[in-house]
């Protein structure tokens, strides 16, 4: 005799109908994402334990993210929290006042050796440098101490810097962020067929406005898009206290824009880029005791 549908039988089996629609799987779990670029200073620490940068991943939906620390030790503090989602970069500034003078400072390069030994590392930087400042000595030696490490190397800077940086090192791994300092199609065009074949990404935090005014992805954005599917990738930037608390209302404007992308494309912003870039995030970390 055949079981009587009960009420609780007919709601597991709405449930599972509903699971198996497509608008429903999208909206129930979105496209996994990683956060290419972030950082946590001690100021955020102050109020944001590991714990609660963690839970603001969980809440939007980001998979795991490549942080940089200052001083640089929070970054590891972080990654031994959660060892399989931070790929932490090690920051080389002591404060803000560091990003308008490091690239003078000759005793620089030993002291960012000395810290890559405390800790396994994913990249370097984030480094502010514009053209003027390009043919630093000081930068070159970071540029060769990440190319020796086999580092990502998180560049703020021109597209000159980004020229440097390869004819120093022609093998070096770059992450260019905010789409350079002339955040338009053309000139970041120009920048990926001067370094075709290089490991050269491009992330787009802090420019979802430009990329997609009012939550509209702009065409000539698409395009360019479209013509290098494997040179982007997306990021919040968490620059400060602030902006850690508004993290999930800026991942939602980084998936609004994203979605009008085709799905294979779309994945590849999110997620795939960044994956191939950071690789496996580092399984063990040297203790460093308190954060310097």
């Amino acid at each position: 005799m055949q079981a009587a549908i009960t009420p609780a039988r007919r709601f597991v089996a709405l449930c599972v109908l509903l699971a198996t629609m497509p608008g429903h799987a999208a909206a129930a779990a979105p496209l996994p994402m990683i956060d290419a670029h972030a950082h946590y200073t001690a100021a955020d620490a102050d109020v944001l334990s590991p714990a609660d940068i963690l839970a603001r991943l969980d809440a939007a939906g980001v998979r795991g993210v490549a942080i940089s620390g200052t001083p640089a030790g929070l970054a590891q503090r972080l990654h031994r929290h959660a060892p399989q989602r931070v790929w932490p970069f090690l920051g080389v500034y002591t404060s803000d006042r560091d990003k308008a003078t490091w690239m003078h400072d000759a005793g620089l390069p030993q002291r960012v050796r000395a810290e890559l030994d405390t800790g396994r590392w994913t990249g370097l930087g984030e480094l502010h440098l514009f053209a003027p400042d390009a043919n630093s000595p000081v930068f070159a030696a970071l540029v060769h101490l990440a190319a020796e490490r086999g580092l990502v190397l998180m560049l703020h800077g021109d597209a000159e810097v980004v020229d440097r940086a390869f004819a120093l090192a022609p093998r070096l791994r770059v992450l260019w962020a905010h789409l350079g300092t002339e955040p338009d199609p053309a000139t970041v065009a120009r920048t990926l067929a001067r370094h075709v074949g290089r490991a050269l990404w491009v992330d787009t935090s802090v420019r979802d406005d430009r990329i997609a005014p009012g939550g509209v992805l702009l065409p000539a954005w698409r395009a360019l898009f479209e013509r290098h599917p494997e040179r982007f990738v997306v990021a919040v930037d968490a620059f400060s206290t602030q902006r850690w608390q508004r993290y999930g209302a800026v991942v939602d404007s980084i998936r609004t824009w994203v979605q009008a992308l085709p799905p294979s494309l779309a994945q590849r912003l999110l997620h795939d880029n960044a994956a191939a870039m950071l690789g496996e995030p580092p399984t063990s970390a040297v203790p460093t005791g308190r954060p310097r």
